[in-house]
C-alpha cells in the first residue's frame, strides 16, 4: 500500500494529496493536498440566510479529519486521534510536521509562537473575479509555481461546485444560487454580489480576517439601506465570530457602510473591528460608537490614522501613498496592507518582566547605581531579541522550504507577479512583529527600585528583594508609595519612555527571514495571566505568579488620578515606536462614554496616542456575570488586544478586568 493509498484508507484526504505525488516539490505537494480536501471536505449545511458558506468552516471544524489544512501553520494535526488510526501515518505526517523549526515552549512565547496572520486581496477579487487569477497564472513561465497554482485553483472550483449543488438540493433562495454562481469568479456588479463574494473568499483562505470591510464594499455601494446591510453584516460577523476569525478595519473614508458595520458589531464578539479615527472624524461616526460601546462589546477600538501612517511613512520610505492608504489591520490588532502583506503576527514575544526579573535577582546587588542596574538590563534585553529573532529566523526559513502557503499565493499581491510563494516572500510588504509583555510591570519595578535603594536608601538590596518576595506589609506599602506610572508624573513616565526606546532600538539588531525587518507589537490578549505565572515577586506589588499588566495602560488600580492623566502617561511612551500596534485599555462608565468618548479619544490622539480600546461595564455588572455566568453568555469585553465573550475568561482574567479602574 502507497502512502497515498494509506491515507485515503483512514479518510484523511489532505493528508492523501500531500502523499500522493512521491517525490514532488512541496508547492505541487500543498496544492494537491487543498485540492484532495476540497473535493471531499464535508460541507457546513444550508440552514438559512443570504450568504453561503456559512457555519463553521471546513479547515478547523471538520471533526471526521486529524490532519486539516490551517491558514498560518499550513496544517495542523490531532496528534493522538491519528495515531488510533494508524501508526504508520502518523509517523509520515511527523516527518512532515518536524521539517519546519518549531518555535513552541519558550518562555517567551508570550502569545506569539511564529504565526502569521493575513487577509487576501478582497477588493481584487471583487473588482476582477478569480477568472482574472486564472489567467494571470495561466500566462506564467511553466514550472512548479504555476502548476501548483493551477491545481489549487480546481481545488476551488471543486469546492465552489459542491456549493451550488448544496444551495440547490437544500432549495436556499434563487438570489443567493444566483449572485453564486457568478461569484467569485466573475467582477461583482451589485453589493450583494460582492458581498457573497467576499464571504466565499474568506472561507477559502481559511476564515482569518476579513480586511477593510467599508473600503472593499463601497464601489458596489448603490443606495442599498442600512437595515439591508447591517443584517447582511450580522450574518457575515455570525460567520467569522464562528470561526473564530479575528479582525476588520473601518475608516478613514467613513460612509454608510461604515455605519451598518457599528451597528452590526453591537453586542458582539467578533470581528475586533479596528475604526480609524481621523481629526475630522463625523459626530455620526462617535455617535455609532458611544451606542455600541455601551453594549459592552468593546467594538470597535479606535486607531490614529495619522500617526500609523506617518510613523510607516518613516519606516518604509519606499511606501507609495496609494499603498500607505490600504492600511488595516489583522490578528488581534496588528498593521498590515489590504492583500499586499506577509506579516508575522505575532512571530514571537519578549517577556520584558521575566527578563526584568531574572536579572534583578542576578545583578541588583552588583549594580553601585541605578543607571547600572539599567544599563545591564537593557544588555539582558538585547541579548534575549536576538536569541528569539534567531529562532523566529529559523522557523521562517523552513517554511519558505517546506510549508506553502498557497490560498494566500493565490490571493496577496505580489506573489503571481514575482513567481515567488507567499512564505518565501512573495508579498509586496514582508516584515515580523514581536510581541512585548510585561513592560508597564517593568516601569513600575524600576521606579521602585530607583527611589527606595538608590535615592532613599530605605533598604539594602539583599533586604529589598527578601522583604518583596515575603509579601512584608511594610515594604508593600513603602512601595506603594513611590511614583508610579499612569498617573502623569514626568519622572514616573520618563523611565518607561527610556524603556520603551531601548526595546525599539534593540529590535534594529537583526532583519527577519526572508527581507524586511522586526517590529514591536504591544497586544497581550489573553496571554498576560500566563506570562507572569513563572515570575516570582516584583517590586510594582505584583505577587508571584500573578498577571502582567493587559496593556500599556497603568497597573489596575495605579492609575489614581483619572482617564485623562493615565492617556498623557502612555501617549509620553513615544507608543508609535510599536508601530505593530500598543494596545491600551481603558474602562469607562457609561456616563462618561456619552459625554466624553471623543474629546478623551481625540485629545490622546493629539498627544501622541496610538491607539485606544474602551470596555463599558460597571463594577456590578461584572460580579453578578462571575457569579450568574448563564445569565450572561454574550456579554462580551476587550481583553488585550481583541474582544471576548466574559464568561470564556478564566477566573483569573476575569478578575483582572474587574480590577481595572473605571473612569
Amino acid at each position: 500500500m502507497t502512502d497515498f493509498e494509506l491515507f485515503l484508507s483512514v479518510n484523511e484526504p489532505f493528508a492523501a494529496g500531500l502523499f500522493e505525488f512521491e517525490g514532488a516539490s512541496p508547492m505541487i505537494r500543498f496544492a494537491n493536498a487543498f485540492k484532495r480536501f476540497w473535493e471531499s471536505a464535508p460541507l457546513s449545511p444550508y440552514k438559512e440566510g443570504k450568504l453561503y458558506p456559512s457555519g463553521r468552516n471546513l479547515f478547523t471544524f471538520c471533526n471526521e479529519y486529524t490532519v486539516k489544512p490551517h491558514y498560518s501553520n499550513g496544517f495542523e494535526v490531532n496528534w493522538g486521534a491519528l495515531s488510533k488510526k494508524s501508526e504508520r501515518a502518523c509517523e509520515l505526517m511527523r516527518r512532515e510536521y518536524d521539517l519546519v523549526a518549531k518555535f513552541y515552549g519558550d518562555p517567551h512565547t508570550v502569545g506569539g509562537m511564529c504565526w502569521t496572520h493575513s487577509f487576501p486581496n478582497y477588493s481584487r477579487v471583487l473588482s476582477e473575479g478569480l477568472d482574472s487569477y486564472a489567467k494571470r497564472v495561466e500566462a506564467l513561465s511553466d514550472g512548479d509555481f504555476k502548476e501548483g497554482l493551477l491545481i489549487l485553483l480546481d481545488g476551488i472550483r471543486a469546492y465552489h461546485t459542491r456549493c451550488l449543488e448544496h444551495l440547490c438540493e437544500q432549495g436556499a433562495p434563487s438570489e443567493l444560487i444566483a449572485a453564486l454562481e457568478k461569484m467569485p469568479y466573475k467582477p461583482a456588479e451589485s453589493f450583494y454580489e460582492a458581498f457573497v463574494s467576499q464571504n466565499f473568499i474568506y472561507y477559502v483562505d481559511g476564515c482569518d480576517d476579513i480586511g477593510p470591510l467599508d473600503r472593499t464594499l463601497l464601489p458596489y455601494y448603490k443606495n442599498e439601506s442600512v437595515d439591508e446591510m447591517e443584517a447582511l453584516m450580522r450574518e457575515f460577523f455570525r460567520n467569522v465570530d464562528i470561526n473564530d476569525g479575528w479582525s476588520g478595519t473601518l475608516g478613514p473614508d467613513y460612509n454608510e457602510i461604515t455605519r451598518a458595520a457599528i451597528r452590526a458589531i453591537k453586542n458582539g464578539r467578533r470581528p475586533n473591528l479596528q475604526l480609524l479615527v481621523t481629526k475630522d472624524m463625523p459626530d455620526w461616526v462617535w455617535e455609532e460608537c458611544a451606542a455600541s460601546l455601551a453594549s459592552s462589546c468593546g467594538q470597535p477600538a479606535f486607531y490614529n490614522c495619522e500617526l500609523y501612517k506617518q510613523e510607516l511613512r518613516q519606516l518604509m520610505p519606499e511606501l507609495p501613498e496609494k499603498d500607505l492608504a490600504r492600511i488595516a489591520f489583522g490578528g488581534c490588532t496588528e498593521t498590515m496592507f489590504e492583500g499586499l502583506s506577509n506579516v508575522g503576527s505575532d512571530d514571537a514575544g519578549i517577556n520584558t518582566a521575566l527578563i526584568f526579573s531574572d536579572y534583578m535577582r542576578r545583578e541588583l546587588e552588583s549594580a553601585e547605581t541605578y543607571d547600572d542596574f539599567y544599563r545591564g538590563l537593557v544588555a539582558d534585553i538585547r541579548r534575549v531579541f536576538r536569541e528569539v529573532a534567531d529562532l523566529v529566523n529559523e522557523n521562517r526559513r523552513t517554511r519558505a522550504l517546506y510549508r506553502p502557503a498557497l490560498p494566500r499565493t493565490l490571493l496577496i499581491d505580489d506573489c503571481i507577479e514575482s513567481e515567488t510563494e507567499f512564505n518565501a516572500g512573495g508579498a509586496r510588504y514582508v516584515y515580523s512583529l514581536i510581541n512585548i509583555a510585561g513592560a508597564v510591570n517593568v516601569i513600575d519595578s524600576l521606579n521602585v527600585i530607583r527611589e527606595l535603594i538608590y535615592e532613599k536608601k530605605l533598604y539594602t538590596k539583599k533586604e529589598f528583594i527578601e522583604l518583596m518576595d515575603a509579601r512584608d506589609p511594610d515594604f508593600l506599602l513603602a512601595a506603594k508609595k513611590c511614583i508610579s506610572y499612569g498617573n502623569d508624573n514626568d519622572k514616573a513616565d520618563t523611565v518607561g519612555t527610556q524603556l520603551v526606546s531601548d526595546i525599539r532600538d534593540a529590535f534594529d539588531q537583526r532583519d527577519c527571514f526572508p527581507r524586511g525587518r522586526f517590529y514591536p507589537v504591544a497586544n497581550q490578549f489573553t496571554t498576560y495571566a500566563d506570562a507572569g505565572r513563572n515570575i516570582p515577586a516584583t517590586p510594582d506589588g505584583r505577587a508571584a505568579g500573578e498577571p502582567l499588566c493587559d496593556s500599556l495602560g497603568a497597573i489596575h488600580n495605579n492609575d489614581r488620578k483619572g482617564a485623562t492623566a493615565l492617556l498623557n502617561s502612555v501617549a509620553k511612551l513615544d507608543v508609535k515606536k510599536i508601530i505593530g500596534t500598543p494596545t491600551t485599555n481603558i474602562r469607562l462608565s457609561k456616563k462618561q462614554l456619552y459625554t466624553s468618548l471623543s474629546s478623551l479619544v481625540t485629545t490622546f490622539f493629539e498627544r501622541g496616542g496610538m491607539q485606544l480600546q474602551v470596555s463599558c461595564l460597571s463594577r456590578e455588572e461584572i460580579l453578578d456575570a462571575m457569579e450568574h455566568p448563564e445569565n450572561y453568555s454574550s456579554l462580551v469585553v476587550r481583553i488585550g488586544g481583541f474582544s471576548e465573550y466574559f464568561t470564556r475568561l478564566s477566573p483569573e482574567l476575569q478578575q483582572t478586568v474587574l480590577e481595572r479602574t473605571e473612569h
